[in-house]
């Protein structure tokens, strides 16, 4: 039976904001009164509009104007995307660069080693969380 690979787990990450208490206190007030579950989903749904005033400019960064050529790959999106061992053999094969931007996070597989990896990357931009290999993660951030 062969086995699937998954994507990694990606967990919620969690920051601190600093609130005057008038801003605590009106998303407070908005909770009770049922609009929002808590203070949490109250700034999730605010993060997400102001993420969507800004889709645009995002847009521009996962789609770069160059067009791609026989020797350069844009590989990119929005969300949590793999970068899978065919893919990066078959950019060795052709004698291939790839350009990576990613918001979200970028899955690597474990049997990329990073000599494989330094051979197709031209650029990697990732907005998020990257899963792979130490070594990998340190080429990615060079």
């Amino acid at each position: 039976m062969r086995r699937l690979r998954r994507t990694p787990k990606v967990k919620n990450e969690k920051i601190t904001i600093s609130l005057t208490p008038t801003e605590v206190g009106q998303i407070d007030y908005l909770v009770e009164r049922g609009l929002y579950t808590n203070r949490s989903d109250y700034i999730r749904h605010a993060l997400r509009k102001q993420s969507e005033s800004h889709s645009g400019d995002i847009s521009k960064f996962l789609a770069p104007e160059m067009p791609e050529t026989q020797h350069l790959r844009y590989f990119g999106g929005l969300g949590i995307l793999r970068l899978t061992k065919p893919y990066v053999e078959s950019l060795t094969a052709f004698g291939a660069k790839v350009h990576i931007s990613v918001v979200g996070a970028l899955a690597v597989d474990k049997t990329i080693t990073r000599d494989e990896l330094a051979q197709v990357l031209g650029a990697c931009k990732v907005y998020g969380k990257v899963f792979a290999e130490e070594d990998v993660k340190a080429l990615l951030r060079e």
